[in-house]
């Protein structure tokens, strides 16, 4: 993801709020039992030189969201709009029942409103998905195989493509005299 928007997630690992935050979230999310919670996993060693891309850091699906907003300032405004909507629907419905804007009372009304949205987005999910694909995120079976095929015949014809362009670099500037 970092490399999308051209961001070194090291500098990620480096930044004092970045510290901050991974420290709450350790605190939060590492059961007392165990001595520590794996949440970032490095992957390089015995990964082939074919598919190098899988190479890398990965981390916690519950990390994800802050990478996202640090990575992307599209993605954080999305978000912002999204909670903002919650906040206004949450508001509106204190309104008309006239309750008092109290953590209490709020709390239910905007569970209840990220439950509708969460509805919508599975019923979306499902027209998406409808005699296709069980889930727009999760491939099945043959389509896993398929893509595996094809991520295969795309390493093997890179692999052709560099050792055609180190064939043809020995021929150096008679390449652009004779066939360009």
């Amino acid at each position: 993801m970092c490399q999308q928007f051209r961001k070194d997630f090291r500098r990620l690992l480096e930044n004092k709020s970045w510290e901050e935050y991974f420290k709450a979230f350790c605190e939060e999310y590492t059961n007392r039992r165990k001595t520590a919670g794996c949440f970032l996993y490095k992957v390089h060693a015995g990964i082939p030189d074919e598919i190098k891309q899988v190479r890398g850091t990965y981390v916690d699906p519950r990390l994800v969201n802050y990478i996202a907003m640090w990575a992307s300032p599209k993605y954080c405004i999305a978000v912002g709009k999204i909670l903002d909507s919650i906040d206004k629907k949450v508001h509106e419905k204190l309104d008309e029942e006239e309750l008092e804007d109290t953590a209490e009372n709020a709390k239910p009304l905007f569970e209840e409103e990220v439950r509708k949205m969460h509805e919508k987005q599975i019923e979306h999910e499902r027209e998406i998905c409808s005699g296709y694909r069980d889930s727009p995120y999760e491939l099945d079976q043959w389509e896993q195989e398929d893509l595996k095929r094809e991520f295969r015949e795309y390493e093997l014809a890179k692999i052709a493509l560099e050792a055609a362009e180190k064939k043809l670099k020995v021929w150096g500037r008679f390449v652009q005299k004779y066939c360009e």
